[in-house]
């Protein structure tokens, strides 16, 4: 029979965690989907809510069970957990700032191609496309920020923690990439573009500041910048937009119908900020080495050198 020493050190292992997050993030926002139907949650919301609705309690759920599990087995806070409230109003707008300034780049980089261009779309009033923009805008907040914890918050932290940075990296962004190449119009190298461009770019945005909120701040400007800002299809899905406009040209450049995000434009770009962010963290002593745990454990079992008598000293 296991000692209760033993029995501890599994529960606290970095993929015990992993599995019972993921676990209880399922049985979570399946609970909470099951009450918001139990309430007739649409009938009482305007428009059509239910991707915000799913967004939400996908959100909920995953960020109660990280914080159910590390706080249970661990007594780690919110704000160890990249959560703080302090830092929240200011990491979540530095990450607005550099998402919007990315997919800004993109499409100005396509239109200048000739690929992007602007055209005249059915009327509408100002209050109709800025009430869609804001829509569009609390469903992105809820996705981006129940993506981050997720895949940056859960899964590359708890990698990170028994791997290494390398090996988390590369797990949470390939993971990232499959996940969203069962989105509409999604093709081998839609998969490829997201896993490189922005797995990397997102869990280096983590990595740097140790911020779940930067990370969701990017991931959120990311795709309220490309598709209800500037019209571009967002991972396969339409989104309604102030700009109204169209994308021609190579799809491998332009992401086709799959988004801007596809294309190879914003691989070069995404990637190459993505990799500057990392260069960036490891100088600033956020790199993992692998295996750090095991690393730890021999350190550990070495024993200290003892100390010379007086007057042995050299």
């Amino acid at each position: 029979m296991d000692s209760p020493s033993t029995f501890r050190r599994v529960l606290q292992h970095p993929f015990t965690r992993l599995v019972l997050c993921v676990v209880l993030s399922v049985a979570l926002a399946l609970l909470l989907h099951g009450l918001g139907q139990l309430l007739g949650l649409k009938r009482h919301l305007p428009g059509n809510p239910g991707v915000l609705l799913f967004s939400v309690f996908n959100a909920t759920g995953v960020l109660l069970a990280m914080w159910l599990v590390e706080w249970g087995l661990g007594r780690r806070t919110l704000a160890q957990l990249g959560l703080g409230r302090h830092r929240a109003v200011r990491d979540f707008g530095r990450g607005l700032l550099l998402g919007l300034a990315l997919l800004s780049t993109v499409v100005g980089i396509l239109a200048l191609a000739g690929w992007y261009h602007l055209v005249e779309g059915p009327p509408e009033t100002f209050q109709d496309e800025a009430r869609d923009a804001l829509w569009w805008a609390a469903i992105f907040t809820a996705a981006g920020f129940f993506e981050e914890v997720a895949f940056r918050g859960i899964a590359f932290r708890l990698l990170e923690e028994w791997l290494g940075s390398a090996s988390a990296l590369v797990i949470s962004s390939a993971f990232f990439g499959l996940v969203h190449g069962m989105n509409p119009n999604a093709t081998w190298f839609a998969t490829l573009a997201i896993a490189l461009e922005a797995g990397v770019l997102l869990a280096a945005a983590y990595m740097l500041t140790r911020s779940l909120w930067f990370a969701t701040g990017v991931h959120v400007a990311w795709n309220w910048t490309q598709g209800a800002l500037f019209g571009v299809a967002v991972s396969g899905t339409d989104v309604a937009s102030l700009l109204e406009s169209r994308t021609e040209g190579p799809a491998a450049w332009t992401g086709g119908s799959f988004g801007a995000e596809a294309g190879g434009v914003a691989v070069l770009l995404c990637t190459t900020a993505g990799v500057l962010l990392l260069v960036y963290a490891a100088r600033r002593g956020q790199w993992i080495p692998f295996l750090p745990r095991r690393r730890a454990r021999r350190e550990a079992e070495v024993p200290a050198p003892e100390s010379a008598p007086p007057g042995l000293a050299p």
